[in-house]
């Protein structure tokens, strides 16, 4: 009676996976099973709230959609072991699954190695507020409601003059604006007047809202974290962002729609935060109940 060797039995589940299945064997020698995830699937907001609190968001990122399919890694398992099990057997050869099975369970779990949707999950779509602060952080935003009956004195420290001044007007014509209220024939000026107008609250930050993949906004995150040895970064926004006075702390807000007559080019250090819609207290979609098409896509670059 012939004895199969482990070294013989080792040669026909590699067979078997070889030929029956998806997986190859890789230079390591371990083989590589994809797991499978659904087109729908996406991480809820709270879950991309704890990853980027964590100290190392993207090691969180990765721990989160492990632990998120280890069910999937034994299923996935347990079908592997099942087809080596359906075509193991030859008698004439001597070979039988049972007399080796705990043999060849293990040498399959040390082998095998799980490829994590991880590339679904960094296309996801994310929705983010960016809050500029170019001194009126220390007023707790308060010097930005230019006009009506809450209006401020005009401070330097204001990111809405700030914002006047990199859109390219001169001292003395925001000073024509602020003082007679003069539009100069500008839709840019004339926004940022009904939207001092609509302010409900008065702490109001002048925020910027741009979508992106999370991805994309690991980048950003990463770009945001080196701010202080990199302060000639700059993110540019399109003139087509959305743009307004925003409260998170109070839920409340403007319009949100002041006019950009071109591109913000807003310098890192001018940067508060660049958080995921809510993240930083009351969100868009829960004070003015937006859908996902009011923030713009592809309309922020880091320079």
């Amino acid at each position: 009676m012939n004895t199969v060797t482990q070294e013989q039995v080792i040669e026909r589940v590699k067979d078997i996976l070889t030929t029956k299945t998806c997986l190859a064997e890789k230079d390591d020698g371990t083989y590589e099973s994809e797991i499978y995830v659904d087109y729908r699937d996406e991480l809820d907001k709270k879950t991309i709230e704890k990853i980027f609190e964590n100290n190392n968001p993207k090691e969180m990122f990765e721990d989160t959609i492990s632990e998120g399919y280890l069910n999937s890694e034994f299923e996935n398992e347990n079908d592997v072991n099942e087809i080596v099990k359906e075509n193991f057997d030859d008698a004439e050869n001597g070979f039988f699954y049972d007399e080796h099975e705990d043999f060849i369970r293990d040498w399959i779990r040390e082998r095998l190695r799980f490829k994590y949707p991880h590339d679904h999950y960094l296309r996801q779509d994310v929705y983010i507020d960016i809050i500029a602060n170019t001194g009126d952080g220390n007023y707790d935003y308060t010097i930005n409601n230019l006009f009506g009956n809450d209006c401020c004195e005009c401070d330097a420290n204001s990111s809405v003059i700030w914002l006047l001044k990199q859109q390219g007007y001169t001292k003395r014509q925001i000073t024509r604006f602020i003082k007679k209220e003069d539009f100069q024939g500008s839709k840019f000026l004339e926004s940022v007047y009904t939207e001092c107008l609509n302010t409900s609250s008065s702490m109001n930050a002048l925020s910027f809202f741009v979508s992106m993949t999370l991805g994309e906004y690991f980048d950003l995150h990463n770009t945001i974290k080196l701010k202080n040895k990199s302060s000639r970064k700059k993110i540019i926004l399109e003139k087509g962002t959305p743009c307004g006075l925003y409260d998170p702390w109070n839920g409340a807000g403007s319009l949100l729609e002041i006019n950009l007559e071109k591109d913000v080019v807003l310098p890192l250090k001018f940067l508060d935060s660049a958080l995921p819609d809510g993240h930083r207290g009351y969100g868009i979609v829960s004070i003015y109940g937006m859908d996902s098409s009011f923030w713009k896509s592809d309309s922020l670059k880091i320079a």
